[in-house]
């Protein structure tokens, strides 16, 4: 009779195997020329890699614009383990250098959010008017400046990247407790 236990069972007389470690794939880990760099503004390009905190997690496939706001409404990223295309919130962005896109998680957290995400389906989406969102006049404020389109072109979308210092400025009108 078997009895089932959490060790694995050790043959007498045999040396005990060494556990195997995964090594990382170089091609998935982040070029280090890429990770001091930081671009004035976020740049969602065409084919762009897209990078989690600890490795290559997709490819940056289309970006999901709002024509009348002006905005980025979503990223389109084909997942590195299958065929499938996923849509992911712009928020998750943290910068970009090149064509690469930097995420704020890892790559857990992203295999986590592509299994929940929704799929992209072509029909369900039509071309942007590039003129559309390049005119400025009568369109109101963003309320969220990084998702504002700033410039746009055939493989590329760019949106101003406020300073990390911008966010620790206090608002005039805000007092600290004594």
């Amino acid at each position: 009779m078997k009895v089932l236990s959490g060790q694995i069972p050790v043959k007498v007389g045999s040396k005990p195997k060494k556990p195997v470690v995964k090594v990382q794939d170089p091609a998935d880990s982040i070029p280090p020329e890429l990770l001091l760099r930081r671009d004035k503004s976020i740049r969602y390009e065409r084919n762009g890699a897209v990078y989690a905190t600890d490795g290559k997690v997709g490819v940056l496939k289309k970006v999901v614009v709002d024509e009348g706001a002006g905005e980025v409404a979503e990223l389109i990223v084909a997942v590195d383990n299958g065929e499938r295309l996923v849509l992911l919130p712009p928020d998750l962005v943290d910068k970009t250098a090149g064509s690469a896109v930097f995420l704020t998680i890892n790559r857990v957290q992203f295999a986590e959010r592509a299994a929940s995400a929704v799929e992209y389906v072509k029909r369900h989406f039509a071309r942007a008017d590039v003129k559309a969102l390049l005119k400025h006049e009568g369109r109101p404020a963003s309320s969220n400046p990084r998702r504002a389109v700033a410039d746009v072109g055939r493989d590329y979308v760019e949106t101003p990247n406020p300073s990390p210092l911008d966010r620790l400025q206090r608002r005039s009108d805000a007092f600290a407790a004594d």
